[in-house]
């Protein structure tokens, strides 16, 4: 009899961790100010063409949206000018922290700070995580948010993504 009891707790834990799951999934797809911060910088850093889906229409709109190409086409000449493939330019970015300043009830300003270390492929930044390999270099930016009709999106001049 003891071990049906002891069946039944352990089906019950499980049972209540994976409607804390559910939970909190759903809790996640709540867009902030934050969370538009991070994931623009990580596909910024990644060189990712999905940093367009967090850019305000007055960053897209200029030049025919070609802001994001042109950026990561300068990444890869610059790869290629130091004798490295256009890979080589990727970051991955850690020990993330914001500090969000509502200015209004539509913009936000968010102060990111993280480290970011190289990380061309996920094998190259498990393995300089682990064992302490290549440079960790600190980002240290604040970013104008704005909300439109579809969420949170980065404004402004964020990083050096647009050069005059």
């Amino acid at each position: 009899m003891k071990s049906g009891n002891k069946v039944m707790a352990l089906v019950s834990v499980v049972i209540v961790a994976f409607i804390l799951q559910v939970v909190l999934i759903f809790v996640d797809h709540h867009d902030s100010p934050g969370k538009a911060a991070v994931e623009f910088s990580k596909a910024y850093f990644k060189l990712s063409p999905s940093m367009a889906d967090r850019l305000c229409s007055e960053i897209t709109a200029e030049e025919d949206g070609s802001v994001v190409s042109d950026y990561i086409n300068r990444m890869g000449e610059e790869a290629r000018a130091n004798g490295f493939k256009p890979g080589w330019m990727k970051m991955a970015l850690s020990h993330i922290e914001l500090k969000t300043k509502m200015i209004n009830a539509s913009t936000a300003e968010v102060h990111i700070t993280c480290s970011r270390r190289r990380s061309m492929n996920l094998i190259f930044g498990i393995v300089a995580k682990i064992f302490f390999l290549g440079e960790t270099h600190n980002v240290n930016e604040t970013l104008t948010v704005v909300k439109e009709a579809d969420g949170w999106k980065v404004c402004g001049q964020p990083y050096s993504l647009i050069e005059g």
